[in-house]
């Protein structure tokens, strides 16, 4: 039986995880992509609210779908909220192995101002107290899930990628001597 492979690309809104994604996309070639920002896109506008929830049903509607079928596929999160830590055990008991790319960046404020930035070209916005409250939490939630996967490469975006932590096989292969801010109280 081929390897089961779930990917996921994590850290708040505007920390750079869809230009992460784009940058490695090759490297995972082959996987199912979930993304709920690319589906509303699709069926309809941001704006729309009933169009954003119609969006999630259809990500949730594909994810146990793979799941079901065993197919490798990857997603990209905020890693806010309950759903997808019981989705990272799910996964764990089905025997996918997980792999785990998270950018974080050292201010809120600068997660705002790359979503104005994004708006600015068209992209999706997300309300500032949104920001405010995932960006805590995601970090939160890194601490919490960061043993349950395999595989886990982390970056520093505030200015530009850098990866400060590289997990192969659930062993540490580099770890940056210098760590920002954000990432101090979790490795």
């Amino acid at each position: 039986m081929e390897d089961r492979n779930f990917y996921l690309f994590a850290g708040v809104n505007g920390a750079g995880k869809s230009t992460l994604f784009s940058i490695i996309a090759e490297d995972i070639k082959g996987t199912f992509r979930i993304n709920t920002d690319e589906i509303v896109k699709k069926i309809g506008n941001w704006k729309n609210e009933s169009d954003q929830i119609k969006s999630a049903k259809i990500a949730i509607k594909l994810r146990n779908e793979y799941i079901e079928k065993g197919l490798s596929f990857n997603e990209e999160t905020t890693l806010t909220g309950k759903t997808i830590l019981k989705l990272i055990d799910k996964l764990k008991s089905k025997n996918y192995k997980l792999h785990l790319f998270y950018v974080g960046i050292n201010s809120i404020d600068i997660a705002k101002e790359r979503i104005k930035n994004r708006v600015l070209r068209g992209g999706h916005d997300i309300p500032d107290k949104i920001v405010e409250k995932r960006y805590n939490e995601s970090l939160e939630n890194l601490s919490k899930v960061l043993n349950k996967f395999d595989n886990v490469t982390v970056y520093d975006n505030t200015k530009e990628y850098k990866m400060i932590l590289k997990i192969i096989n659930k062993k540490i292969i580099k770890q940056s001597d210098e760590l920002p801010d954000w990432a101090k109280n979790i490795f």
